[in-house]
């Protein structure tokens, strides 16, 4: 349980990180830059750690770091990608991973 925990916010961000490489195409976008698709990365990790009851912030850091390393090679994919024009703004108010996915990356 503890491990497969322990990779949620790595499969969502995978998940994530797929979902802005499948949306190329519609009105008001541009491509994602690499502090964009960090951005994204942060987020997930705050939300889920929340939704975990993880309200550490040295616990937060220390999960976002390591994601972040294990996804480096992993952002050239997202960067260049299509994102909407407000997607800082829609993290902003994003409850969930959820919405993450559905509504800022969309």
């Amino acid at each position: 349980m503890m491990s497969r925990r322990k990779n949620l916010p790595l499969a969502l961000a995978f998940a994530t990180l797929a979902a802005t490489a499948m949306s190329s195409a519609g009105c008001h976008k541009r491509p994602a830059t690499r502090d964009d698709c960090l951005a994204v990365i942060d987020r997930l990790v705050q939300l889920e750690l929340a939704e975990s009851g993880f309200r550490d912030p040295v616990v937060q850091r220390r999960w976002t770091d390591e994601l972040r390393q294990r996804l480096a090679p992993h952002l050239s994919r997202c960067e260049g990608r299509r994102v909407p024009d407000g997607l800082r703004a829609c993290l902003v108010t994003a409850r969930n991973a959820e919405e993450v996915e559905h509504r800022c990356l969309r």
